[in-house]
């Protein structure tokens, strides 16, 4: 063997005289020692740099012909030197059979066989090109004509191996899949972006337009959108053109240019102050400015009015003015204050066409007459409409006039004559002195406009308000980022003290599972940034049953790779660790934001900091994560000697649900295309009697013992069930979602009295009963049913239903919403001793069970005797424990996963995986337009390890919308998938978006109108009998020293006042359990957990998205936090966590009565779904506080 090794490592570092087949003769020739030859054969081994060919000959990637790219098992034919002294082989030349790439080029013109394809998205766009999954790289020139990418965009292209870099290639890039579209209108356009028809996207940086058309609102449009996700969009516009632009709205093309550089600039010889920055206020401090307006021309100015336009609040701006011009500093000002609320409404609309009309939105301009503030307006300044200086309406909604309701005062104006002006001499000068009362907390921008006889000059107005509370919350140091490295050292010698494992108990099950040891080639791959598709080609394919297995180990793998990667990064040195009691505890910044990402039961590693040659390991386990603060289990001789020694440590990524997923992908594969990829439905006979009379008009259930596995026969039973469902007439309920489904333990001795068409849960509607047949019946197992569950739809639903011979795994992804399923069922009150059990990891605290949960779970301590109870109800990872039991195929009749969409397909298959795949019942609970799995690594992701096995499933043929076949069942078919469409939680009006941008405008309000409505009279609405609010302030968004979680404190106070508000209220008082407040950062929950505390209000729930996933409230306050609002180049990295159009979902959907956002709007209108949340409140007039930006003020330009 050493031998053997030896020649080849000689070989392998040897290099060939000569390249071309001429040379090689001549090297053969010429020494006597050596031998060429030339063979066939097939590649058997393939790394970045050599190769081996039948397992013999060894091979550079310098011998391959043209630099062209070889793959594992392709045949090649190779011209090979032999050692006659050592017998070794080495290819001096190999070339592919039936093969030739011709010149190598990056416009390829490789031949077809050796380029493959390539499905993915787009991740990123440069200038000359862009990359498709992260890490292939395309040119614009290898772009298929027509098709303009954009980030998002679905495509398929051909790729290869550049042989120089190592690194993939791609050409031949279209989009994946297109469409026209005829005869829509344009929804809405914000900036740059719109929305055609309400479910297609466009931008104007990518769009093509007919020359001379620009688009506008309500146009009637043909366009041809490709495949892309654009937040909640599925389709962007690729091409628009109208359908005919001569009955198009006579309003002009929105100017998509600055409408505000031309109005800042000075005209007419004059000039005016450029310093109108008040700096920073304490909350009721005021303060004053002069504005100077001197005339360095030749030609005498009228100063004709003076006027603030945009969003005026609370009296925080006011001014005077001089009676007449002044030649001196000196001039003598009007004690007439402005009544800031007679313009509070103040701002101007201009439309550009020819012959367009200027209007006016105010309740009386102030203008000036011989200096003194009047009503009315000037003729001149009907000029105004020529300068094309765009000023959009905008309207005043104070927090604080929720005393009376907003009225419309939009209104032509009366232009009234002006007898007197102020003359502004050449060399002369006047002034104009701005008052600021700090009332608004955040940072505040008004417009001052300076209307004159043939122009307008604009300054910004800025302050930014601060009060007490703000301080409270402040950094308490600036952030620095701590990750520390580890020195290396020489270690002569390591003592490792392990401390024992932290288990409730011994369990009794096997401890194999097999390691599925990270790939060295793929870790290098990353590690070193060099691309994946080198590594595992078949990543570039479209998911299919033969490449499932290799595809989905190679994306945990990724995911593994990068937890490891970044738990290193948190390595912590010179440490001391704090005691609580006789426990350790060991302070963690950023813990609970999952940087790093810790969970109970853990291993860490602590050193003792290098002295000497000798360093001493503590392996620890993590027992409680509360906070910062770690608990750890070490030894016990070292718990109590340890005396404030710093230490160095280190985490460790726990492996064991990755494992399990990699387990279960392999397993999986054995469940065939009926579960993996159903292409069609073949139809079995019913499990358990029909449910009830519900469908007995119906005559679904007669002659239903065996079906012809024939396609026509599965369409003729389809039609079938669309005329019942037609001829009843039936409305799909909401959105009832079966968390469990359960059987009723029957005594063996005991003869089993079956209570046909029972249902135990009396509260169901009929289509509520008409899915849980589907599931009990289990007609079209294995293919798996779908229970899709909108939000407030009532999703956890009991059902019990009596299914002899039945075994239930009922599953979860995490702790919290497992023990709800076992709650819920615990309280219906129809379980008999001994039906149910709920099963734990080993690690889990008692602590953090519920008291009545805990009674199921001791029996769940011995997994083979937790086995053979008839429901048995624990998470997706710790389902994993019975591969070790060794349960017989087929042990578990049914698995009903719930929260189906918030696990990542390999762990969806850990339960899966343990039913029959010819008689298991597969049920999928959840909501694919809800919060999806957590993946951190952005290869992973970009090759869909994100998307849950619900979500894929849901969008394949079989499961998708029909409206025409299936109109009478809510557009799906019945008997594979059932989508509850009937909220029993919110408003109406709370409802009404995210039904129309998730849901297909089919949510249906049937919440009880007593408690929906309780707050439509709230005295801080903006609008009465409209219970939503979006308060925009433009604070700050900070960090404070190590932790990485943004926090805003001008959010936070402003949502304390609401808290305040609401539950400190004699008349409308909401009790502090019915409010929860909501914000994506930890730091941010305890920022505002502290003010609540110092009001007393410390009951109020304060936590993340993922903490109110399947939650209500009475009134839901959202604290977004991002504030920057500079130029980007990646948009998304400073919305971070509010760009997933899923968490947005979740946030808005909590509220039953009220829904308070609290956000930067300057920020949040780059977010569709957010710019989508302000145009609804800017329309219901919802909207109170801060300037708009300007993308939202257009809106209103052409309406």
């Amino acid at each position: 063997m050493l031998g053997l090794l030896s020649r080849v490592l000689a070989f392998f570092w040897r290099r060939a005289e000569g390249e071309e087949g001429g040379d090689v003769r001549r090297a053969g020739a010429g020494a006597g020692h050596k031998e060429v030859k030339t063979v066939q054969g097939v590649v058997t081994r393939f790394c970045h740099d050599y190769g081996m060919i039948n397992d013999l000959i060894i091979f550079t990637k310098d011998a391959v012909s043209n630099g062209m790219p070889l793959a594992v098992g392709q045949e090649v034919t190779a011209i090979v030197e032999e050692d006659k002294i050592s017998s070794g082989l080495k290819a001096i030349r190999v070339d592919a059979v039936q093969t030739t790439w011709g010149s190598y080029s990056t416009a390829c013109n490789a031949s077809e066989q050796h380029v493959k394809i390539l499905i993915g998205n787009i991740t990123s766009l440069c200038k000359d090109g862009g990359y498709i999954n992260q890490n292939t790289h395309f040119t614009v020139e290898d772009v298929c004509e027509g098709f303009k990418p954009w980030v998002g965009d679905l495509v398929q292209a051909q790729y290869f191996i550049k042989p120089t870099t190592w690194s993939s290639e791609a050409v031949a890039v279209k989009p994946l899949r297109y469409k026209r579209v005829d005869k829509v209108r344009i929804s809405s356009i914000c900036g740059r972006n719109g929305t055609v028809d309400e479910n297609i996207f466009f931008t104007l940086d990518s769009l093509r337009l007919p020359d001379g058309y620009s688009p506008r609102v309500h146009d009637l449009v043909n366009v041809i959108v490709v495949e892309s996700n654009q937040s909640f969009y599925v389709w962007r516009a690729l091409c628009l053109a109208p359908v005919d632009q001569k009955g198009q709205s006579p309003c002009n093309p929105i100017d998509l240019d600055d409408p505000y550089e031309n109005l800042m600039r000075n005209k007419g010889g004059l000039e005016v102050s450029r310093t109108t920055d008040f700096g920073t206020l304490k909350q009721g401090e005021s303060r004053s400015m002069i504005v100077w307006i001197e005339n360095k021309g030749s030609v005498p100015q009228s100063l004709i009015s003076c006027r603030l336009a945009g969003w005026v609040k609370d009296k925080q701006f006011s001014f005077q003015i001089p009676q007449k011009c002044q030649d001196s500093p000196s001039a003598r000002l009007s004690s007439f204050a402005i009544n800031q609320e007679n313009v509070s409404n103040a701002a101007v609309n201009f439309c550009n066409g020819s012959g367009g009309t200027t209007y006016e939105s105010l309740n009386n301009a102030c203008v000036m007459e011989n200096g003194v503030i009047s009503d009315g307006n000037s003729p001149q300044e009907r000029n105004l409409s020529k300068t094309k200086e765009n000023v959009s309406l905008v309207k005043d909604e104070n927090l604080y006039n929720g005393e009376k309701e907003q009225k419309d005062v939009e209104q032509p104006v009366n232009h009234t004559n002006i007898t007197g002006e102020v003359v502004i001499p050449p060399g002369g000068k006047t002034l104009v002195v701005i008052i600021c009362t700090a009332v608004n907390p955040g940072y505040s921008k008004e417009l001052l406009l300076l209307g004159f006889s043939d122009f307008t000059i604009g300054r910004y107005i800025e302050t930014t308000v601060t009060n007490e509370a703000e301080l409270l919350i402040a950094p308490v140091e600036p952030f620095s980022s701590r990750k520390p490295k580890i020195s290396s050292v020489p270690q002569q010698r390591t003592t490792t003290v392990v401390a024992p494992k932290c288990k409730r108990n011994s369990r009794k099950l096997p401890s194999f599972l097999p390691h599925y040891t990270v790939p060295n080639e793929l870790r290098r791959c990353v590690e070193q940034k060099l691309d994946v598709l080198t590594f595992q080609p078949l990543l570039a394919e479209g998911l299919n049953i033969n490449n499932y297995k290799a595809k989905f180990s190679t994306l945990l793998w990724l995911e593994e790779i990068y937890a490891e990667m970044e738990i290193k990064d948190f390595s912590m040195s010179g440490i001391t660790l704090k005691r609580n009691g006789n426990l350790l505890v060991l302070e963690v910044p950023g813990v609970e934001e999952g940087r790093p990402h810790l969970n109970t039961g853990d291993k860490v590693i602590l050193k003792s900091q290098v002295y000497s040659e000798h360093i001493i390991e503590y392996v620890a386990y993590i027992t409680e994560i509360c906070n910062e603060d770690v608990t750890l289990k070490f030894n016990a001789d070292f718990e109590q000697a340890y005396n404030l020694e710093p230490m160095d440590v280190e985490f460790v990524h726990c492996r064991i649900t990755s494992r399990r997923c990699q387990l279960a992908v392999e397993q999986a594969t054995c469940l065939g295309e009926k579960v993996l990829f159903p292409e069609r439905l073949l139809l079995r006979s019913p499990q358990a009697i029909k449910t009830q009379n519900i469908t007995e008009d119906c005559g679904v259930d007669d002659g239903l013992e065996q079906y012809s596995q024939q396609e026509s026969e599965v369409k003729k039973m389809q039609n079938r069930w669309t005329k019942c469902m037609a001829s009843r007439q039936m409305n799909i309920p909401d959105v009832v979602t079966v968390t469990a489904q359960t059987s009723q333990l029957v005594d063996e001795t005991a003869a089993i009295k079956q209570r046909a068409g029972e249902f135990f849960n009396p509260t169901l509607n009929e289509q509520q009963k008409l899915a849980v047949k589907r599931i009990v019946s289990g007609e079209c197992r294995p293919t798996p049913y779908i229970l899709f569950g909108p939000p407030g739809t009532g999703k956890t639903v009991t059902i019990h239903y009596t299914l002899p011979d039945s075994r239930i795994l009922v599953c979860a992804p995490s702790n919290a919403a497992t023990d709800l399923i076992c709650l819920r069922l615990h309280q219906s009150n129809l379980l008999k001793p001994g039906a149910m059990v709920r099963i734990n990891a080993s690690c889990r605290s008692l602590e953090q069970i519920d008291d009545i949960v805990k009674l199921y779970c001791k029996d769940g301590e011995d997994i083979w005797k937790a086995s053979w109870f008839r429901i048995i109800i624990t998470t997706c990872s710790s389902a994993g424990m019975f591969y070790q039991t060794g349960v017989r195929l087929g042990h578990f009749t049914h698995v009903i996963l719930d929260e189906a969409g918030q696990a990542c397909e390999p762990e969806s298959l850990i339960p899966i995986g343990l039913i029959s795949e010819a008689n298991g019942q597969i049920v999928l609970v959840g909501d694919p337009k809800q919060l999806g799995p957590v993946i951190k690594s952005k290869i992973a992701l970009a090759f869909g390890l994100n998307l849950s096995l619900l979500e894929r499933l849901i969008s394949r043929d079989m499961y998708l919308r029909d409206e025409d076949a299936f109109s009478a069942c809510g557009s799906y078919n019945p008997l594979l998938i059932t989508k509850l469409i009937k909220n029993y939680r919110s408003h109406s009006a709370l409802l009404a978006l995210p039904s129309k941008l998730f849901y297909h405008k089919e949510l249906e309000v049937c919440a009880d109108t007593s408690v929906v409505t309780s707050l439509l009279h709230w005295e801080k609405l903006p609008r009465k009998g409209f219970p939503l609010i979006f308060h925009g302030v433009r604070g700050n968004e900070t960090r404070e020293g190590h932790s990485p979680s943004w926090f805003n404190p001008t959010e936070a106070v402003q949502v304390m006042q609401y808290c305040c508000h609401l539950a400190k209220n004699e008349s409308t008082a909401v009790s502090v359990t019915d409010i929860g407040v909501i914000t994506p950062y930890r730091k941010q929950v305890e920022k505002i957990r502290f003010l609540l505390r110092s009001i007393d209000l410390s009951d109020v729930k304060v936590g993340t998205v993922e903490e109110f996933q399947g939650q209500e409230h009475m009134v839901t306050i959202l604290s977004t936090v991002r504030s920057h609002e500079g130029v980007f180049m990646e948009d998304k990295y400073y919305l971070g966590f509010l760009s997933n159009p899923k968490r947005f979902n979740v946030a808005i959907t909590r509220a039953k009565a009220l829904l308070i956002v609290v956000g930067n709007p300057h920020v949040l209108v780059k977010d569709p779904c957010f710019c989508a949340l302000l145009e609804y409140s800017l329309m219901n007039k919802a909207y109170v506080g801060c300037d708009l930006p300007s993308e939202l003020e257009r809106l209103h330009q052409c309406e």
